[in-house]
């Protein structure tokens, strides 16, 4: 047991120290951050539920919202390229058999996900003890939670290595980002769908009684209820945790993706390479298509946002009548143009130093060209796919909508076309080559402005124009857009990235003395604990005020 310990303590650190040692900022980590800011959520909603929820739904729904957030935050911890290449080179020659790297792996996984959920866990705990003046109920949550969290990032962790096996690294990081942004959207507004039946019969839940049965935080739920009469519902997540640990083990580790690598280009790139002119642009629109979704911090900052119309198609048309209203359709479809100011704000930004050079040898590179580029690659593959994807779920899940339902899909997909052209009109540098998030961000203010003019626009094409009237302005939207295809930008200024992201080498800001404290995992295990402690004062404080 001692190498997959040293081998998980290796890790840790890394995980701990790394950044901060990398770039010459200290021996501190941002765990204990993480920890309040979640222990302060999960305070904060437990408060909402407390003390009128029964038990039941109570612990149900604390457990289910941990469960969700953690999961979620699972999904977009990337490591970096260098470190998944050497912790390949290092398992692929370390004398470790395939269950010892599994147990490692899962104990590694398991370290930060454990202190964050517990950290989670704490407030409502605390309450729940209150609600049903059991002091056992707290250390019994505690465990319930982190049991939970742990399926759920075991199941999604396999899940993810089984896709690496076979599709890649590029592709499964894309197929968990997307998944990301479907738990951001719609797992997050089906769960607070679900908040109004807290009261009710389980029937009353937009799931249903039956997939109940399949979700851990409702078993550890009835079994907080009555620890002994439901004793077998802890075994059963126990057994099924074993089972994904063994599976784990069985999952081969992801090659280099070369047989991911040999396949077809697929139809977004097919469709950029047919609305790209031939040339420069088109070797500028691929690289930032390719960066869109290759790219871990374009992907963490952006790809939540494709959540929000997931969010917005369940609150409008999720009712399963078929039945919605036009106006709100009409700007439902719009969420696409709504946030390319959004994407297009984020995208010169790299992941690392020094990925201008790329640029910085391409000589007399016109600004013209790479904001033409930039705009048709967010056409292709943000714009279509995403505009494609809402308008089938509209037509499914609303089909009452009709003729005027295409009709202000027609009009939205335009509208977005033409305003990814003005999003990236002023583009400050060629897309992923500033690394420096540089002192000033992007003007949040006039992002929301132009966003919301969108959504006016979607609600006055529904509201105030004829059907017949509708048709006519899509169908001179949808010209204006095609026009604007076939017209490539002018040419513009000269783009000179030489310094615009010079490669530089960090390097500590002192060196270390005997007064400074070296790095320690048992400091940061210490600074945790007394973080627990300050987080359970508030909750006690709650309880003891508003206890039934």
């Amino acid at each position: 047991m001692n190498k997959p310990l040293a081998l998980v303590h290796a890790w840790l650190a890394l995980d701990f120290f790394g950044d901060a040692r990398r770039d010459g900022k200290g021996h501190a980590s941002t765990l204990t951050t993480t920890i309040f800011a979640q222990s302060f959520l999960a305070l904060a909603f437990a408060a909402l539920l407390y003390p009128e929820t029964p038990r039941v739904p109570f612990a149900a729904a604390n457990l289910s919202l941990s469960t969700l957030l953690l999961a979620i935050g699972t999904l977009g911890a990337e490591g970096r390229p260098e470190r998944r290449a050497a912790d390949a080179v290092l398992l692929r020659t370390a004398p470790l058999t395939p269950l010892a790297v599994a147990t490692a792996r899962a104990l590694h996984a398991a370290f930060a996900l454990l202190l964050v959920t517990a950290g989670m866990a704490l407030p409502p705990a605390i309450l729940l003890a209150f609600l049903v003046g059991d002091p056992l109920q707290i250390p019994l949550y505690v465990a319930c939670a982190c049991l939970c969290s742990g399926l759920a990032a075991g199941a999604l962790g396999l899940c993810a290595r089984a896709l690496d096996a076979w599709a890649g690294p590029d592709r499964t990081a894309l197929a968990m980002g997307t998944l990301k942004a479907a738990l951001y959207g719609g797992g997050l507004v089906l769960f607070a769908r679900s908040l109004p039946a807290l009261d009710a019969d389980a029937e009353a839940l937009p799931i249903g009684r039956a997939t109940l049965a399949f979700l851990p935080p409702y078993h550890a739920a009835k079994w907080l209820a009555a620890p002994i009469a439901e004793a077998w519902r802890p075994l059963a997540l126990l057994g099924a945790g074993a089972g994904l640990w063994l599976a784990a083990a069985l999952v081969r580790d992801g090659g280099d993706g070369s047989a991911a690598a040999k396949r077809s280009a697929g139809p977004l790139l097919a469709l950029l390479r047919r609305i790209t002119p031939a040339g420069p642009s088109r070797g500028v629109a691929e690289f930032t298509a390719i960066g869109i979704w290759r790219s871990p911090g374009y992907r963490v900052r952006v790809l939540p946002l494709l959540g929000i119309p997931a969010a917005l198609v369940f609150l409008v048309v999720g009712s399963g009548s078929g039945v919605a209203d036009p106006r709100l359709v009409a700007v439902l479809l719009q969420t696409p143009a709504m946030y390319l100011p959004f994407l297009a704000a984020f995208l010169p930004r790299a992941d690392q130093p020094g990925a201008s050079w790329l640029f910085a040898h391409a000589p007399g590179l016109d600004a013209g060209t790479v904001r033409d580029a930039a705009w048709r690659a967010l056409v292709s593959h943000v714009v279509a796919p995403v505009g494609v994807a809402l308008a089938l779920a509209v037509a499914w899940l609303a089909p009452g909508a009709g003729g005027c339902g295409v009709a202000a899909s027609l009009f939205a997909s335009a509208l977005a076309v033409l305003a990814a052209r003005a999003a990236v009109a002023a583009l400050p540098a060629p897309p992923f080559t500033v690394a420096a998030e540089g002192e000033t961000g992007p003007d949040l203010g006039a992002l929301m402005v132009s966003s919301m003019a969108l959504g006016v626009a979607g609600f006055a094409f529904a509201a105030w124009l004829p059907p017949a009237l509708q048709w006519l302005v899509a169908g001179a939207a949808l010209a204006l857009a095609v026009a604007a295809l076939r017209r490539p930008r002018a040419r513009g200024d000269t783009i000179d990235v030489a310094d615009a992201d010079a490669p530089t080498t960090a390097t500590p800001t002192s060196a270390p003395t005997a007064d400074a404290a070296a790095p320690s995992l048992r400091r940061e295990l210490r600074a945790i604990g007394v973080l627990y402690a300050l987080t359970s004062l508030l909750p006690l404080a709650i309880g003891a005020l508003f206890a039934p």
